[in-house]
């Protein structure tokens, strides 16, 4: 694919959005050996939500073809201020951007809701609401309450749920919180036990279904525990750095072995770690002085382990040594290939989603601290690591949560401008995004191989 330069940007609006207007932007200048191309019209769509809130630009799932996002508690416009009578989960319609349904949840941030069936057939929305240290289920179809789980989950740097399915068809659902990782009835919220462990995030812990076990990651130490009835089975402490925020923990059992991907974080700058262990919790290799950010997470494909670069939290990098994408041999550490990005201006890149043999790599970044900068996507080629194409979007995007990948669809939060981005990457795809990182047992942080789907060259999403 030949690499071209874009440029657009948008706003997902509400049902009830006020009329759009479309102001041309200048062209860009070419870069050496680059192709020039005109910046597409820049839309804005609905500048606004009725409720003045950021809306629906933190973690998100999608089931069914519907996009399940949660909301910031605060809203960077003047003059407005989040209060309980505004939801803060909405679903939105993947096919015409449109919101069919709020959950008035209180204070999810920076937590991503799962979307699952009971085994009576009955499919919930839960969400963790920090301020109240509890998670609360609502019936996905009418919005009522079903079960509230009791207020001992405390924490608000939570980010989301993975499950065992047990023999009953019911499920164990698994959140860490910041005094440990608990294990909750998905029929009824009750809680079936608690591992008790400090910790200063909440890391997702992966599931591994056939062995009946889990992986957990709390401050300095990764635990396998028994999913059943959450006995330690085995733990390792975790040399500097060995900090945890919000991020995933990576199963990996395929053709290239058995194997846990973890990552760790420390200082601002040059401080993080990616450390794989056996399933035994034996380190088998790991990366340290890494350049990458407090809540950059893993993604695993083919192989590779891809991560990204750069740190929005007080990080002052000098020079453009940090700017790169390299992906890992899973079962070695070796160095498969390095994506050179220090010609571009960014402050960083937390998460490297992948689909359909590519890597997307979206930069967080903001005027107020570097002025001027516009967020891009890089997509890159998963097997060499050739950078195929660069995405402007002609402005600033940073959010607190990952971006997903359903339906042929980037999917990015945007807390600045108040909105959800979506940015079209192929046609005719029908994956889903069931769990905060992908699969909501493995955490690849990757989308299901579509081999009908067409790649077309990315371009944002106009919702009216």
């Amino acid at each position: 694919m030949r690499r071209t330069t874009i440029s657009a940007t948008v706003l997902l609006a509400w049902a009830a959005a006020a009329a759009a207007t479309e102001t041309p932007a200048p062209a860009g200048a070419p870069g050496a050996g680059e192709q020039s191309n005109s910046r597409a019209p820049t839309t804005t769509v609905n500048p606004q939500s009725p409720s003045g809130l950021d809306y629906y630009s933190q973690g998100g799932v999608v089931v069914d073809g519907v996009a399940y996002f949660t909301a910031n508690d605060v809203c960077r416009r003047p003059g407005t201020a989040r209060n309980e009578e505004n939801p803060c989960v909405a679903a939105i319609d993947l096919n015409t951007l449109q919101v069919i349904r709020r959950y008035p949840f209180s204070f999810t941030y920076d937590s991503s809701p799962l979307v699952y069936q009971t085994k009576d057939g009955l499919w919930l929305v839960i969400a963790h609401e920090h301020k109240r240290a509890r998670t609360v289920a609502m019936n996905r179809d009418s919005g009522e309450v079903v079960w509230t789980s009791h207020s001992n989950q405390p924490g608000s740097m939570f980010f989301g749920y993975s499950y065992f399915l047990r023999p009953d068809g019911s499920r164990l659902i698994f959140m860490s919180a910041a005094n440990g990782l608990h294990a909750l009835s998905g029929e009824t919220g009750k809680e079936a036990w608690c591992v008790s462990r400090r910790s200063s995030g909440g890391v997702t812990p992966c599931v591994d279904q056939r062995g009946g076990w889990i992986y957990y990651q709390c401050d300095g130490q990764l635990l396998k525990v028994r999913a059943g009835d959450g006995a330690v089975l085995k733990s390792t402490s975790v040399a500097k750095p060995s900090s945890c925020v919000s991020w995933n923990t990576v199963l990996i059992n395929d053709s290239h072995g058995y194997l846990v991907a973890t990552y760790w974080y420390g200082g601002n700058e040059w401080d993080g770690a990616i450390r794989v262990y056996d399933k035994d919790l034996a380190l088998v290799w790991e990366k340290t002085g890494l350049p990458t950010g407090k809540k950059a997470t893993l993604t695993y494909a083919d192989g590779k382990l891809v991560t990204g670069s750069g740190n929005q939290w007080h990080a002052r990098y000098q020079g453009d040594q940090w700017k790169y994408i390299a992906a890992y041999k899973v079962h070695s550490g070796e160095v498969a290939w390095k994506c050179d990005l220090s010609k571009h201006i960014y402050h960083c890149i937390l998460n490297v989603p992948y689909f359909n043999g590519c890597f997307y790599a979206e930069t967080q970044d903001d005027v107020s601290v570097m002025p001027g900068v516009t967020s891009k996507v890089f997509r890159i080629d998963g097997a060499s690591g050739k950078l195929e194409e660069v995405l402007d979007f002609g402005h600033d995007i940073s959010s607190c949560a990952t971006s997903i990948i359903a339906r042929g669809k980037l999917l990015s939060g945007d807390l600045i401008h108040d909105r959800l981005v979506v940015t079209r990457l192929a046609e005719d795809a029908q994956g889903d995004w069931p769990g905060p990182f992908g699969d909501p047992q493995l955490h690849h942080m990757a989308a299901p191989t579509e081999p009908g789907a067409r790649i077309v060259p990315m371009r944002v999403e106009d919702p009216r």
